[in-house]
């Protein structure tokens, strides 16, 4: 804003000095003090909005990380869950049938051999 007001009195002194003496009238300088202080505002919006986003930049940064942390964690879960997966499911011999047939094999020799006696 200072840049602004800088050049405005630059062009309006260089403009005297070249054509000569300008001479405004109050309702032009009215109007030019009326639009410096517009673009004074405007300009200290536009900064507040910026300072808002530089901040919604932060926050949101800080949740894109803490996000990527939780991603990394669940796929090390799921990496050991896969590995207890293996770990946990049962091998051949563990199976109900093979210990089925193992547990009803000696009773039914037993009993064939006490027949046979």
């Amino acid at each position: 804003m200072m840049k602004l007001q800088s050049f405005l009195k630059i062009l309006l002194l260089t403009s005297s000095v070249a054509v000569g003496q300008v001479t405004l009238s109050t309702e032009e300088v009215r109007n030019i003090a009326n639009k410096i202080d517009s673009l004074q505002t405007l300009d200290s919006l536009n900064n507040s909005i910026i300072l808002d986003y530089k901040e919604k930049v932060k926050i949101d940064s800080a949740v894109v990380a803490e996000l990527e942390y939780q991603i990394k964690k669940h796929e090390e879960t799921i990496k050991l869950l896969g590995k207890k997966v293996v770990l946990v499911k049962p091998k051949w011999y563990e199976s109900k049938l093979v210990w089925g047939i193992l547990g009803s094999a000696p009773a039914y020799y037993i009993g064939y051999l006490i027949g046979k006696l």
